[in-house]
């Protein structure tokens, strides 16, 4: 048995390996701004611990910040030619001075909840939740939004849209892999010790 936990866990490492735990956005609706892509990545110690809050304002030069606890944040939107992305520890926003605003929870099950506000100066977008269901409160651009549906190049409001911002993979999916892997492991393991029954003769 133990062999097969050393297999299976050999065989997870890489899904567990990865630098952080990573949440996305996932609509409920069809409604604008439509096909909007939210990645946020967050460190492991974070997420255990329960909340996180952050705010950074505008600056320039843009600064590192080592000990945060979100990794990498990634927004766009349909069309969009410059998407924002942010790697906190590391450097600062991609395009843009950045302004950040986080309150957020983890709960079980992989949600998140809270409020986010967030601006390159190019394309603002904010979103509240209501437990773990989120709206977009606010989501615009300079470079215009067409094909989402809204921005201020259009008569169509700029909010509603509602969803989810929630691990992947999500936590049971995750569980699910780890017992597949720990089951195909014992079968290897079972199948090399089977012995071999030599034929009987005449």
């Amino acid at each position: 048995m133990k062999i097969s936990v050393l297999v299976a866990a050999l065989l997870l490492s890489p899904v567990l390996a990865q630098a952080g735990v990573l949440y996305e956005w996932r609509a409920l609706k069809h409604e604008t701004p439509y096909g909007i892509t939210l990645r946020l990545e967050f460190d492991h110690d974070t997420v255990r611990s329960g909340a996180f809050s952050f705010h950074l304002v505008p600056e320039q030069p843009p600064m590192p910040r080592p000990g945060s606890g979100l990794l990498s944040m990634h927004y766009a939107f349909p069309g969009v030619y410059t998407p924002m992305t942010y790697f906190p520890r590391t450097e600062g926003f991609a395009h843009g001075l950045g302004d950040l605003g986080m309150e957020l929870s983890f709960h079980r099950g992989g949600y998140l909840s809270g409020y986010i506000y967030a601006n390159n100066s190019e394309h603002p977008i904010r979103l509240e939740s209501n437990s773990i269901v989120f709206t977009v409160q606010d989501a615009n651009s300079d470079q215009g939004m067409p094909q989402a549906g809204s921005g201020w190049t259009t008569e169509i409001p700029r909010t509603g849209a509602t969803g989810h911002i929630r691990q992947v993979p999500e936590p049971a999916s995750l569980a699910l892999l780890g017992l597949g892997l720990l089951a195909t492991a014992g079968i290897r393991r079972g199948g090399k010790h089977r012995p071999v029954h030599a034929k009987r003769g005449d």
